[in-house]
């Protein structure tokens, strides 16, 4: 009998082996958020209150070969936006260096300048023809057929400096409203970061180009800009600002003329860290010049402005308590938009793991 439970466990011993053998590392994070929101419009319509409620959920998985290259891929769920988004597989070699293969996304898109702004999910949305940008990733258009490449740190030999740059070729329908339609074809993009220290200061800067062609001959635009960005760090104080400039063509509302918009985007913000407490707050100003495919742009500009202020307290381990105030002024055509136009607040707290 005890050679037979000794048999047993070699056995059981193997097979649980052989099974950690043939699988990847698994990890997983996400977060719960609770809240109330609140908004005050403009416009003639009542004040509103609702719960916020919202749940994201992440899968990363990887696994690194015999001769040292890491292979990694995963999944996240968003309760906020019922979504399902799988990730491409991203190639992270001996040097550093790294290959994102099937939604890669834009090499711009991936040197940002991280801007300081309020936390919290207050905010004033509406249906609107307003085709202002809305951050500085504006025009940042790709499909999942295609590849980034991001170089190690200290790229070229530049203390301090990385690079990426990526390409995608395939169509991707951005508008299909009545006979007019458009579709991405080809997109380039290049991105770099840059961190130096300057004093007591850790500086960031940050900016990108892409361009993505488009297979209509009605537009007189591509989507093309440029973005920069420049954060500073010192000690608990955190400053930061960020442009973009460029065109696009956009998907418009209901019953709307599909159009072509040239924009521009600013974003700056203040932050500051005592304890556990985190004050933050951040302004964005936009405007865009819309007109229909194959107009030049001749009308007034849509514009949004919004001043933004949160306070966030770490209550624990993974619990962080919000209270966020956000205000906002839009116009359509130069005319005032009560409708998305007003004030929103937001109290609640975040549960990570």
């Amino acid at each position: 009998m005890k050679k037979e439970l000794l048999v047993a466990t070699a056995l059981v011993s193997t097979l649980g082996i052989a099974g950690v053998a043939n699988a990847a590392s698994m990890s997983m994070s996400g977060a719960h958020k609770v809240g109330v929101s609140g908004k005050d419009l403009d416009s003639s319509t009542t004040n509103s209150r609702a719960s916020d409620q919202q749940s994201t959920f992440s899968i990363s998985v990887s696994e690194t070969t015999d001769a040292g290259m890491k292979i990694s891929t995963g999944f996240d769920l968003a309760e906020e936006s019922h979504t399902y988004d799988p990730s491409g597989l991203t190639l992270t070699f001996t040097d550093g260096s790294k290959l994102d293969l099937v939604e890669a996304g834009t090499a711009t898109a991936s040197h940002v300048a991280a801007v300081p702004g309020a936390g919290g999910e207050q905010g004033v949305s509406a249906t609107t023809t307003n085709n202002a940008p809305t951050a500085l990733t504006m025009a940042a258009a790709s499909n999942a057929v295609g590849f980034e490449y991001h170089t190690a740190a200290d790229a070229f030999g530049v203390e301090g400096l990385k690079a990426s740059v990526s390409f995608a070729s395939n169509d991707v329908a951005l508008v299909t409203v009545a006979a007019q339609t458009a579709s991405i074809e080809s997109t380039y993009s290049v991105g770099v970061t840059y961190v130096t220290t300057a004093g007591d200061s850790t500086v960031t800067v940050a900016g990108g180009f892409v361009n993505a062609s488009n297979n209509s001959s009605a537009t007189t635009k591509e989507n093309e800009a440029i973005q920069f960005g420049l954060v500073a760090v010192t000690g608990d104080l955190t400053v930061g600002v960020g442009i973009a400039s460029g065109d696009y063509i956009t998907t418009p509302t209901a019953g709307g003329d599909a159009v072509q918009v040239d924009g521009e985007f600013t974003s700056a913000g203040v932050s500051y860290v005592s304890g556990d407490m985190t004050f933050a707050v951040g302004m964005t100003s936009s405007e865009g010049k819309d007109e229909a495919y194959g107009t030049a742009s001749s009308s007034s500009a849509d514009t949004s402005d919004s001043q933004s202020a949160s306070i966030a307290y770490a209550v624990a381990s993974g619990v962080t308590a919000t209270i966020g105030y956000t205000d906002v002024d839009d116009s359509d055509e130069g005319a005032a938009s009560p409708n998305t136009s007003g004030s929103s607040w937001y109290v609640g707290a975040t549960v990570s793991f």
